[in-house]
């Protein structure tokens, strides 16, 4: 757990009873065996199949957001901002051919531009919109501040939006 959690909530004859997390701590031998999922910053007692449920759940998406990383998944809504909307780039599935062309000519346009894009380019995109952290997250981790990589990711989409346009 990266922060100790500000409440404890523990079940107590089909009751919750709220605890401080220094209390908690005082009576943790009293607590082994029971399960407590962490919840908007506090812990909550639950049972032992919903735990197991909770933690199946997280793996299940983990597997799958990494099949999707291996794999290349690349979702077009994740290109929106304040200026710009990804899903603007898709054309209506019912179109006629030349619709369906001008939307297999823009997909092969943005792909085309996702490919010519600087290494460290395609690793923002990446963390920012396929591993979806966020840009203060992604400065962190870089070492960089968070308006620096703001800036980045605005330059990056407006290449793509342009390069959609020619």
């Amino acid at each position: 757990m990266k922060y100790a959690p500000k409440k404890v909530f523990v079940l107590e004859n089909r009751t919750y009873l709220e605890l401080s997390y220094a209390q908690f701590q005082q009576q943790k031998d009293t607590y082994l065996g029971r399960c407590f999922l962490p919840l908007h910053g506090m812990l909550m007692e639950v049972s032992e199949d919903a735990y197991k449920a909770f933690y199946k759940e997280k793996r299940r998406q983990k597997y799958l957001n990494e099949r999707s990383n291996n794999n290349g998944d690349f979702s077009y809504d994740m290109l929106t901002t304040d200026d710009f909307n990804g899903e603007d780039i898709l054309m209506d599935e019912l179109a006629d051919t030349s619709g369906q062309a001008e939307q297999n000519i823009l997909l092969d346009k943005l792909r085309e531009g996702l490919r010519q894009l600087s290494p460290n380019d395609r690793q923002l995109i990446q963390a920012l919109y396929v591993q979806q952290m966020t840009e203060r997250e992604y400065a962190a981790l870089r070492g960089i501040y968070h308006n620096a990589v703001h800036k980045q990711k605005m330059r990056i989409l407006s290449k793509l939006k342009e390069n959609l346009k020619k």
